[in-house]
């Protein structure tokens, strides 16, 4: 991961291919969707890399926001390019120096995170998730559908892309195993969240910007996700409520 250079993915959302960029404006566009609408919320965004979720939040609607993540050049970039009076980032060595953080939040992002996680990591995770959330406070996370396209587009990007994924996603989830092996992994889940939702995002409209980036916006922003019905976008989406 330190071999990722600083400030490269929040690159690529800004100025990059047009596919590559609405895949990433899209991922958080749709995690935003699912995040509640009230006033002066708190959230923590776990494996914040360059902050560029959170670049996204107005400070109305999130009024302390907090990333955290394991790289220090990209906490650095994140602090340098995003940090305020209301957004702050900080460097955690490892799952368990979560224990360092006392404040709770109303709401928990977790993008792309747990698939490059071991079985005991995401144990540990979702203890200090559920220590984080406040009662009622929603978890939103995504991670990619193995039962889609994915696997391919990861063969390509390996081969292809600056950044391989072939050492780095080492637990895989798909649509229809989801819950059952978070269950399995973290066998507090049922009795500490409630499913909301589960859903698939990025089906076809990401690789329809190569030919018009605002149309394929567009179309990606058509179908509520909350009556999506489609095992087979390329992330999953799921929405929890600590209990």
């Amino acid at each position: 991961y330190e071999g990722i250079p600083a400030g490269y993915y929040d690159q690529i959302m800004r100025e990059g291919n047009p596919i590559r960029r609405l895949w990433h404006v899209s991922k958080f566009e749709r995690v935003l969707d699912y995040l509640p609408t009230t006033a002066a919320q708190s959230i923590l965004d776990v494996g914040c890399f360059a902050g560029t979720f959170l670049s996204l939040l107005p400070p109305e609607r999130f009024s302390r926001q907090l990333g955290v993540d394991i790289l220090p050049a990209q906490i650095d970039y994140a602090n340098r390019t995003y940090g305020s009076s209301f957004r702050s980032f900080r460097h955690v060595p490892s799952i368990t120096h979560l224990r360092a953080i006392s404040d709770s939040f109303d709401c928990v992002t977790l993008i792309e995170v747990i698939e490059h996680l071991n079985p005991t990591e995401i144990r540990s995770l979702f203890a200090e998730l559920s220590r984080l959330l406040r009662p009622g406070g929603k978890l939103v996370l995504t991670t990619p559908n193995y039962l889609s396209c994915w696997p391919a587009i990861e063969l390509v990007l390996n081969r292809l892309s600056e950044v391989s994924y072939e050492e780095q996603h080492i637990t895989r989830f798909t649509y229809f195993n989801m819950e059952r092996r978070l269950a399995e992994l973290y066998p507090a889940l049922d009795a500490e969240f409630a499913l909301d939702l589960k859903t698939t995002t990025h089906f076809v409209t990401p690789f329809l910007a190569g030919i018009s980036y605002n149309l394929a916006r567009s179309l990606s922003r058509l179908v509520p996700h909350t009556s999506w019905r489609m095992p087979f976008g390329n992330l999953v989406l799921m929405v929890l409520t600590r209990r």
